[in-house]
């Protein structure tokens, strides 16, 4: 039984040492993402026009414009400073269009009234 013992404990070993290598990859990960978002207000500060969210896969990040990040979020893509659906480049480029909204739509709609879209 004496072998058969050892052979277990080289696999449960064998076994500790990959779960501790990618715990520490993932973990790694998590610094990074975490400094990254932490670093964030040194590179866009609060008047900045500029927000990072970190994309679906926890790694990357993709720089949005404010009003652009907030259409995103009101549409659902968006959750704490995080993507919970990746959106689509035409995703991307229909928050980034102005739907009237801002300075122009405000002062449009007090000049000739609130339109709505069709």
């Amino acid at each position: 039984k004496l072998p058969e013992t050892e052979t277990t404990a080289n696999e449960l070993i064998s076994k500790l040492k990959q779960q501790s290598e990618d715990n520490r990859e993932k973990n790694l990960q998590t610094i990074k993402t975490q400094t990254a978002i932490n670093d964030q207000s040194a590179s866009f500060g609060p008047f900045d026009r500029s927000v990072i969210i970190l994309n679906t896969d926890g790694k990357t990040f993709t720089v949005l414009e404010n009003p652009q990040a907030m259409r995103l979020k009101k549409a659902g893509f968006i959750q704490d400073r995080r993507f919970v659906i990746q959106p689509t480049q035409q995703d991307l480029n229909d928050a980034l269009e102005n739907s009237g909204g801002g300075i122009g739509g405000f002062f449009k709609g007090l000049l000739f009234g609130t339109t709505q879209e069709e």
